[in-house]
């Protein structure tokens, strides 16, 4: 694609990105701010409104050269936003590190860490929802958080992410849509009844929030116009005078045009992302909602396909401008300044038929064309339905090594989403959100990914009575002295008792933190839910069409399967090790126990297709499965996935040596995936492991990291294997799986020399970054995984 015309302005879009600094930007903190000080006693949710309003109308508006698109959510090009209602002090606890933590650093000049000190701190010290979180957080739960066993990822420093907005009715109805739609709602309510003021409060917070964006858009539309009239060079003038006609129209009016289309979407989606910080605020099925636009302009000749892609182009550059501020715990567990935007085409349309169509392609087409780490790509593959030529193309994008797009089975998605409760005609609409997960546009809340759960302190547990072997303190349940278990059915209970505790604790922080955020409303998020406005109801507080318990996610799935089945194998069924040994050798970390050791990484593992290890593996997803979903929230069934970012490293700081041989604080497994190094029987005894899980009951998504040797492309059959193989992942049941296809050889020498690998991507987990902007250790990581020849 490099010699077409527009490619050049592409590359000097991409290379701008790619130069610049990542930056913490507090514009629209400080305006947030005095927004909250100006609408003193007012309701907080009109607050909020008005703040966001105000920032609308304060914020730094900018055009850079060369883009067609405009829009950005702060002020600076590559900003992480702080929200300091939600979490003032993640930013407090870091200002003399944050711009040289090891972890996703954040320069931060002067001039802002002085507005940081004299007016937000002081005004929010207090007030942020991540402070009654402290307060409030059960005993029990925080026990298990300090001792390294939950990562309550920290919600309450990040916004309402994880979800899908209706973008749909945005472009296709324009604010003006919405506000007739509050009107109409406004209209059917009287304030003599019990509860209607409440939600006529809360119209008016909707109507600030759309004025916000409308004058918003506006001001983008007179920088254009003024830029213009500075603009010598005729053809970017035209440019300019476009940017400020269709600026001057949407979002405020329904698009009209497959541009106006996209500018309206990227509008109303930088304004979500100033609301509140947050990662995972996903585009969903562009291929689908856009598609109409595109064959409208095309078969009118307002657009020729070649311009509809360098507008796609642009954009996909703009999505990679934000990225998202976490603290530095946080970043360890999502490392490479993630925004999680992603973005799906395929699968099948609310009739259950093909959905495939020639945007999908394009949207193909512009991943391959910019290779920059966002937005994330997802595929919805349905093996009825869709053809061999889009899957051809998918492998092909594969084959490229950028780590896109991720991989999903549509028909496995699709059963995620009745095990949620959504009838089969609007399950089909899904979405994968974030990583892995499944969401459903306009229409869903969900914390997808509350919480993480370490599966291999689940087994350390189970071997030390409760007590953490790094913290030397009880951290959970007791559950006796291994050496009286008498049969592997005792020391599997211990097991499974340890996982009832730690996934208890987690639902109580959970049912806390529901209760907390619901003061961290979101009225322009809300604008496009239509049963939020309907309701008077905004989405922190259940408005949404479809309300799912949140996320609780499994880190270390093989760690888990692996050491259990060594207990079995070595101390019960073959009798090669005795308890009391074992753990002599766990406490020593195998120093002078090599023997033992050699015992434990012979035994069979996950991801060899072995029929034992298999059984066992399905008797414990399926016992977590049925565990999770036994618990309701006040707004509906807990939900479960296997989604662990990269905090499969962080996570094996905190464990001890386990049974499977792995030794003392090194990372974990990562997804669904085997242990590093252990997967020595090919990848299709890998997918046939990993199809025991039972991947609709985790219904949140299950995650498959793969890596391919590079030589695996020199084949001339490589492109059919491929699709062979993920054919064969479809049938066995697996929901997911993403590729990384590099050289080892590649990422060592980047790791020494990163000034020369500056874009070089690489799939983290759910996601891609740039592999020099990420942690030592979690590069080490991912240079550790077993890289596969061939797909057999």
């Amino acid at each position: 694609m490099e010699d077409k015309a527009y490619m050049k302005r592409i590359m000097r879009l991409k290379d701008r990105v790619l130069n610049t600094r990542p930056e913490m930007d507090l514009e629209n903190a400080l305006i947030l701010t005095r927004g909250f000080k100006e609408s003193e006693g007012e309701p907080f949710v009109v607050q909020k409104a008005y703040a966001f309003r105000k920032q609308c109308m304060e914020k730094t508006v900018k055009i850079w050269g060369d883009e067609l698109i405009v829009g950005n959510s702060g002020s600076k090009q590559r900003g992480g936003l702080l929200c300091p209602d939600t979490c003032w002090s993640v930013l407090d606890d870091e200002l003399d590190t944050i711009s040289s933590r090891e972890y996703d650093p954040f320069y931060l000049k002067d001039e802002d860490r002085e507005s940081f000190i004299n007016e937000i701190r002081p005004y929010w010290s207090g007030r942020s929802t991540y402070e009654k979180w402290l307060c409030q957080i059960p005993e029990e739960t925080r026990i298990l958080r300090d001792c390294g066993v939950l990562y309550i990822n920290r919600k309450a420093v990040r916004g309402w992410g994880e979800t899908t907005a209706g973008y749909e009715m945005i472009i296709n109805e324009g604010i003006e849509g919405v506000r007739r739609r509050i009107e109409e709602t406004r209209a059917s309510l009287d304030i003599t009844k019990p509860g209607h003021y409440e939600k006529l409060v809360y119209l008016r917070a909707l109507s600030l929030s759309a004025d916000g964006i409308v004058k918003l858009a506006a001001r983008y539309s007179a920088e254009a116009l003024r830029l213009a009239g500075l603009e010598e060079d005729p053809a970017r003038k035209e440019e300019l005078l476009a940017i400020s006609d269709i600026c001057g129209r949407v979002p405020e009016k329904p698009a009209r045009t497959f541009r106006e289309a996209l500018q309206s979407f990227y509008i109303y989606h930088t304004c979500i992302f100033m609301e509140q910080n947050a990662a995972s605020y996903n585009p969903g099925r562009m291929d689908q909602y856009l598609y109409p636009f595109y064959k409208a302009d095309l078969e009118a000749g307002r657009i020729t396909p070649e311009q509809a892609q360098e507008l796609l182009d642009c954009l996909w550059v703009k999505f990679s401008e934000p990225c998202l501020f976490q603290d530095e715990v946080t970043a360890k567990f999502s490392a490479g300044y993630p925004m999680f935007q992603n973005v799906c085409v395929g699968g099948v349309d609310e009739n259950g038929m093909d959905a495939v169509n020639d945007l999908s392609f394009m949207i193909l087409q512009a991943t391959m064309d910019v290779q920059l780490y966002q937005p994330s790509l997802s595929v919805r593959y349905n093996m009825a339905r869709n053809s061999n030529a889009f899957l051809k193309r998918v492998t092909e994008l594969m084959q490229l090594g950028t780590g896109f797009p991720a991989f999903h089975c549509d028909e496995i998605g699709i059963q995620m989403m009745l095990n949620k409760g959504v009838p089969l005609k609007e399950a089909y609409n899904w979405n994968p959100c974030g990583c892995v997960e499944t969401n459903l546009a306009g229409k869903m809340h969900c914390y997808t990914s509350y919480a993480d759960y370490n599966l291999g302190s689940v087994v350390e547990f189970a071997l030390n009575d409760g007590v953490s072997r790094k913290y030397r303190l009880p951290a959970s349940v007791r559950t006796g002295d291994p050496r009286d278990f008498d049969s592997f059915d005792v020391f599997l209970e211990a097991v499974r008792e340890q996982i009832r505790y730690i996934i208890r604790a987690m639902v109580a922080g959970s049912h806390v933190n529901d209760d907390i955020c619901q003061e961290r409303v979101c009225p322009a998020l809300s604008l496009s839910f239509e049963d939020c406005i309907s309701k008077a109801r905004d989405y922190a507080w259940g408005g949404p069409k479809y309300n799912v318990g949140n996320g609780l996610d499994a880190i270390g799935v093989a760690d888990l399967i692996n050491s259990v089945y060594a207990v079995k194998h070595l101390v019960y069924d073959k009798k090669r090790v005795s308890m009391e040994t074992l753990l002599a050798a766990l406490e020593n970390d195998f120093k002078g126990y090599e023997d033992v050791q050699k015992l434990c990484l012979e035994c069979p593992k996950y991801g060899n297709d072995d029929e034992a290890v298999n059984q066992l593996t399905a008797d414990l997803f399926t016992f977590i499965a049925d565990l999770i979903e036994s618990y309701d929230s006040k707004f509906g069934h807990m939900t479960a996935g296997i989604l662990p970012v990269s905090g499969n490293t962080p996570f094996g700081l905190e464990v001890g040596a386990l049974p499977s041989g792995r030794e003392a604080y090194v990372p974990l497994a990562d997804g669904v995936s085997p242990s590093a190094g252990t997967d020595i029987e090919g990848m299709g005894a890998i997918i046939k492991s990993v199809s025991y899980i039972p991947h609709g009951r985790f219904s949140q998504g299950t995650l498959l990291n793969l890596k391919l040797d590079p030589a695996f492309n020199q084949s001339d059959s490589a492109t059919q294997l491929l699709m062979s193989f993920l054919k064969s992942m479809c049938t066995l049941g697996v929901f997911h799986v993403q590729f990384n296809v590099i050289d080892r050889d590649v990422l060592i020498d980047a790791q020494k020399n990163p000034e020369r690998h500056r874009g070089l991507l690489i799939r983290v987990a759910g996601y891609t970054a740039y592999f020099v902007e990420l942690g030592r250790e979690v590069q080490d990581d991912i240079i550790s995984r077993t890289a596969h020849a061939a797909v057999c």
